[in-house]
């Protein structure tokens, strides 16, 4: 699709590298909108609620909340709030004892889109109507209605069902052998709820090799606190409760946590988040073209699945991981790699780069950002030493596997 902008003739690779600086500087001003509303305890989902708590009007509170929310970037540019709005809702945080580094972030971030946004296309007005012009229609809408079909019915019928299913997967170059990989992962689940007292695995835990054999590995805890596998396992100030009852099976090479059998609907609330650093779970030059990936296992109905993959930029990936949704009614759940392509099923959902793992916020996690710092600092890497991706999904259908990988190729 070809976009054409009246009385602006811009060459091709100036208009590329300016639009570019505009997105990371829009980046910032959406990572900065919600740290603040983090920090004073603002839900970005309940926009009149925000209003009320800011003493801002509606009017604003709505144009901040869907800054934060959209994941879709162009049809949200045009949204952010002018300067001088900005810095109402930044005085309101002050007020509400925001942290004074955060403020003058924000101060920054929004100054510098200002910044962009003149020297790339002179106004707001322009920018918008290159972002409408670039906004793609959503050609998998059918699709999520019967996706949410599925979902329906499967929570209906299983009795459980969550908001949100996340992961979140960091790969380096290991520690101790550089010529290997290790990876931190975290996965969970927010708003899980059941309509019976049941046990539901939560997570499954196995590396296999291409031909879907479970290999030994070894893992730390990013979270060491806890006297059970099951409590090292847990990232517990992110769970709510703060240690959920699980119980580890272990199976056929592969470990399963499960929630223990509780309180049914809303009295049962949980959100469960587990964490692990693997170490040396693959090769970074094997002797022959190979892949490194990570996969999740969809047997929960959920609303929302985010994948999120943060790979050093050592590793130096040419693009993102591709995502795959693999069929796990049909084959149920073998890994072999060379069967991937006739299990997989039609996705229309796209991995996108995150610009800068800083600024991987969603509006579904409200403390996400605080997560990814604090796994930063568990590991000793900044984020910025990442290219971060994600692959989003609503009502992904059950009984499947979404995988994402990666070439990893001999030494040049």
């Amino acid at each position: 699709m070809q976009n054409h902008i009246a009385n602006h003739h811009v060459p091709p690779e100036q208009t590329s590298a300016s639009l570019g600086e505009v997105l990371d500087a829009f980046h910032a001003v959406r990572t900065s909108i919600a740290e603040l509303m983090d920090a004073v305890g603002v839900d970005p989902n309940k926009t009149r609620e925000s209003a009320r708590m800011l003493g801002l009007n509606r009017g604003l509170a709505w144009r901040l909340s869907r800054v934060v929310r959209e994941g879709d970037v162009p049809s949200v540019v045009g949204d952010v709030p002018g300067k001088q709005s900005i810095r109402k809702f930044i005085a309101a945080c002050r007020e509400r004892g925001a942290a004074p580094g955060a403020l003058n972030e924000a101060e920054r971030a929004i100054d510098a889109f200002e910044e962009a946004v003149r020297e790339a296309w002179g106004d707001r007005k322009t920018l918008s109507t290159l972002m409408a012009s670039r906004a793609e229609t959503d050609p998998s809408l059918e699709q999520e209605r019967s996706r949410r079909k599925l979902y329906e019915g499967a929570f209906a019928y299983w009795g459980v069902q969550a908001q949100v299913r996340f992961v979140t997967v960091f790969v380096l170059p290991s520690k101790e052998d550089p010529s290997m990989l290790d990876a931190a992962h975290i996965t969970g689940y927010l708003g899980f709820r059941r309509l019976s007292e049941r046990a539901w695995p939560l997570a499954y835990e196995v590396v296999e090799n291409a031909e879907g054999e479970a290999r030994k590995f070894h893992k730390s805890p990013l979270d060491p606190t806890g006297g059970s596998e099951a409590h090292r396992q847990l990232m517990k100030q992110f769970c709510r409760p703060e240690t959920p009852e699980i119980r580890v099976v272990e199976c056929g090479g592969e470990k399963r946590f499960e929630l223990a059998p509780g309180p049914v609907g809303n009295a049962g609330l949980t959100t469960c988040v587990f964490g692990s650093y693997l170490h040396q779970i693959a090769e970074r030059y094997p002797s022959a073209p190979d892949t490194c990936g990570f996969m999740v296992r969809l047997q929960t109905p959920v609303e929302r699945l985010i994948f999120d993959m943060f790979v050093h930029k050592d590793i130096g990936l040419a693009s993102p991981p591709a995502a795959q949704l693999l069929d796990r009614m049909t084959y149920q759940h073998t890994h072999i790699e060379a069967d991937f392509p006739r299990q997989a099923l039609p996705l229309s959902e796209r991995v996108v780069p995150l610009h800068g793992g800083r600024h991987a916020v969603t509006s579904h996690i409200p403390w996400y950002p605080r997560m990814l710092d604090w796994v930063s600092e568990r590991i000793g890497l900044g984020l910025d030493a990442f290219d971060a991706s994600r692959f989003e999904m609503t009502y992904p259908p059950i009984s499947t596997t979404l995988s994402r990988r990666f070439p990893t190729l001999p030494r040049a």
